[in-house]
């Protein structure tokens, strides 16, 4: 994602922050998207002046195949937009974003593996927050899996945290062990 565009959608009043539209080059369209229409929702914007922020806040290949896409198949509306940009910029990492959170495992440490998970949990509709809880703490390493189980925690965020914890507290005694070997 690139720059900032300008687009005035709130008839020039002053006591409303200005704000720029991010600009789009294919990259992360659900974030792009999910920013977007913030700004919308701020500037209030109707559907045909969604469409026109759309179209000046394009560049390099999102410009490319909009343009190429809207000689063929004109885009009439934000959802529709929405759906084939989507369609388009999906970043194929293994399936889909519901495959790929469900096949969701930690490889390396908790604060990478939490960043994943809450990168593709937000890309999920409609998902229960019992079934994201289950897939965290199934996706942990076995001794952090069982240390988070052990809490009976019912409740996502606390069991991110109970991992982050168990985690720090084994980097800690092993540090502390070699501490005390080398003396």
């Amino acid at each position: 994602m690139g720059g900032y565009r300008g687009f005035k959608g709130n008839g020039g009043d002053p006591r409303v922050r200005k704000l720029k539209m991010l600009v789009f080059e294919g990259e992360d369209g659900h974030g792009w998207i999910y920013k977007v229409e913030r700004y919308f929702a701020v500037n209030g914007l109707t559907e045909e002046e969604k469409m026109t922020a759309t179209r000046l806040c394009l560049e390099g290949k999102a410009l490319a195949w909009y343009q190429w896409r809207d000689r063929r198949e004109p885009i009439r509306s934000w959802r529709q937009f929405k759906d084939c940009l989507l369609e388009r910029f999906r970043a194929d990492e293994g399936g889909d974003f519901y495959e790929q959170f469900f096949a969701l495992t930690r490889e390396g440490i908790v604060a990478d593996y939490r960043d994943k998970f809450e990168y593709l949990a937000s890309r999920l509709d409609h998902i229960l927050e019992s079934t994201m809880e289950g897939n965290f703490i199934k996706g942990l390493k076995p001794k952090i899996r069982t240390a988070v189980r052990l809490l009976e925690l019912r409740n996502l965020g606390k069991a991110m945290e109970l991992a982050q914890l168990v985690e720090d507290q084994k980097k800690f005694h092993l540090n502390f062990k070699s501490h005390l070997n080398s003396n």
